[in-house]
This record gives structure tokens, C-alpha cells and sequence, in this order.
């Protein structure tokens, strides 16, 4: 692999794979719709364009062969954007627009961030209201649906990638992780529900790794993995330990707030497949992932 386009590669997990292309040794186009702020170096390796996903995309691109397209430009993950389904429709015609760059461009392969929140859509017939969030992970279901069926109608291949709940230094995003250490490591409470589902965490090195293999390998054969740990545990499980070790138990509050009916199995977390394909891509054990990036999180934050 010489050559690759990654779209979204100014967030948290696209700048982390752009610096592990570079690092070795391939070329990366990265696209997103701001750099203003970034924490990627100047690199000979590196070609930076700051536009929108469509249509009039593939003519800001340099020329060249582009062994493959990463796919994670994605508005809404956070906020009250997470709930619009205006923005989150928007996603997946961005997502559709990236395919047709990939076929316009001879792209041999697209790679498209999922996440395992998709899952909600299986509680959906049993809840009779959901929270505005539950949006995200439905739009990312339906994303996924209609780009299987769109690039196998136009001839791309594309994998998609459901990644798992991603922690790690560098990571704001106020998810599960992010969002419990950033408020014990400042004294205050983390309240949950009953968290009595199964989870998976995977620390952001590891996603990358597997992500990266999924597009230099050949053995990638599927077109859809699971990318976690390969061990997941209840949640409470997971939070318990977190604050123990920060040292701060007492501010897990589990069961503080009211269960939103969302069902989690032990079978969504599977990583066999994963495992066959790309071989051991976990290194990190949930222990030190967490010890760094409260480190990370001291440093940045003058503590």
C-alpha cells in the first residue's frame, strides 16, 4: 500500500490513524471540513484538504492511485446534534457521496466507521419512548444497510467497521470513558443507570491497529467486523473499576439513573472473525489504557 484518502481525519480516531499511515511510510490524503485546530505535524507524506464530503470532492483531490478510502466523517456524535435526524440523514448521503468517489477514483477498497450503539435498533420494538440519542446509533444502522447495498450495486468494495465504545489519550469526546474521568478526576459524581448490560472498551491504539490491518491486508474478507477488545464485561463491572482506579470509588453512581431499556448481549461483542483475519491486534490491557490516559487527562488539564 502506497496511497490512501481519509475523510474525518482531523477527529479523534482519523488523526490517530492518519499518524499510523504515515508512521509507516504511506501516503495520506486527509480530509476534513476544519483544520484550524489539529494535531497533526507537516509531514512530505502528508496532503491536507479542508472541504465537505461530495460531490465536488474528487476534484480537490491530488492525482494518483488510492489503494484505499477511510470513511469517518461523521456530524452529531456528541450533543444536541446526536438527536437531529436532519444531520444524521446528512451523514449518510455524505456516506453514499464517499462511495461515489471511491468508484469515480478506481478505489479498490472503502473502510466505513461504524459503532456498536447500531445495536439500539434491536430494542426499538420494545421501547415505547427512547431518549434523542438513540438517533445516532440508528442513522449509523441505516448508514450501513443502504452503503452495503449502494457499493455492491456500484462495484466498491467496502468493509464496514462497528467499532466498539474507544477510550484513550486524546479522546474528548464525552463518551463512557471520557465522560467518567473527566468528572472524578475533578471530584464530582458519575451517575449511570443500572449498567447491568454487557460492554466492551477498546483503548484507541488497538482500534487502530485493527483498522489499519483491515486495509493493508488481503485476508479481510468479510464486510463487516466487530472491532473491540475481545473481552467484554458487564458495565458495571467495567465503571467499578474504573474508579478504583482512580482511587475515587465512591463517586461510581450506578443505578442513579433510570434504565432506557437498551438490551446489550455478550454475541455483539464477538471478535472471532476479527481475530482470524487480521490476527492479535489488542495490546493494551484495560488496566494500563486507563492508568495512561488519566496521566493524559492530570497533564492536559494542569493537575
Amino acid at each position: 500500500m502506497k496511497k490512501v484518502l481519509i475523510t474525518g481525519a482531523n477527529g479523534f480516531i482519523g488523526s490517530s490513524l492518519v499518524k499510523k499511515f504515515i508512521a509507516n511510510g504511506i501516503e495520506v490524503v486527509a480530509v476534513d471540513v476544519d483544520f484550524r485546530t489539529t494535531n497533526l505535524r507537516p509531514s512530505s507524506q502528508l496532503t491536507i484538504i479542508e472541504s465537505s464530503v461530495d460531490a465536488s470532492l474528487s476534484h480537490l483531490l491530488p492525482p494518483g492511485v488510492y489503494d484505499a478510502c477511510y470513511h469517518f466523517a461523521w456530524r452529531g456524535i456528541n450533543g444536541k446534534e446526536k438527536e437531529n435526524p436532519m444531520i444524521q440523514l446528512d451523514n449518510i448521503q455524505m456516506a453514499m457521496a464517499c462511495a461515489d468517489i471511491c468508484r469515480q477514483l478506481n478505489i479498490s477498497k472503502m473502510l466505513c466507521a461504524g459503532t456498536v450503539a447500531e445495536n439500539v435498533v434491536y430494542s426499538l420494538p420494545h421501547l415505547d419512548s427512547v431518549n434523542g440519542g438513540m438517533m445516532y446509533g440508528t442513522a449509523k444502522h441505516a448508514c450501513h444497510l443502504m452503503l452495503e447495498t449502494y457499493c455492491k450495486h456500484i462495484g466498491v468494495s467496502c468493509v464496514w467497521m462497528q467499532f466498539s465504545n474507544i477510550y484513550g489519550i486524546g479522546n474528548r469526546t464525552g463518551n463512557l470513558v471520557s465522560y467518567t474521568l473527566e468528572n472524578i478526576l475533578k471530584g464530582k459524581d458519575a451517575t449511570f443507570g443500572p449498567a447491568q448490560q454487557p460492554y466492551d472498551f477498546i483503548y484507541i491504539d488497538d482500534l487502530i491497529e485493527a483498522a489499519y490491518r483491515l486495509g493493508v491486508s488481503g485476508n479481510a474478507m468479510q464486510d463487516m467486523y466487530f472491532i473491540g477488545s475481545g473481552s467484554p464485561r458487564f458495565l458495571h463491572e467495567y465503571l467499578n473499576h474504573i474508579g478504583q482506579l482512580v482511587g475515587s470509588p465512591e463517586l461510581i453512581k450506578i443505578g442513579f439513573r433510570d434504565y432506557d431499556g437498551i438490551r446489550y448481549d455478550f454475541s455483539m461483542f464477538d471478535t472471532t472473525s476479527l481475530h482470524r483475519d487480521i490476527g492479535d491486534y489488542v495490546s493494551t490491557p484495560f488496566d494500563d489504557g486507563i492508568r495512561k490516559t488519566i496521566d493524559w487527562i492530570k497533564r492536559t488539564d494542569g493537575q
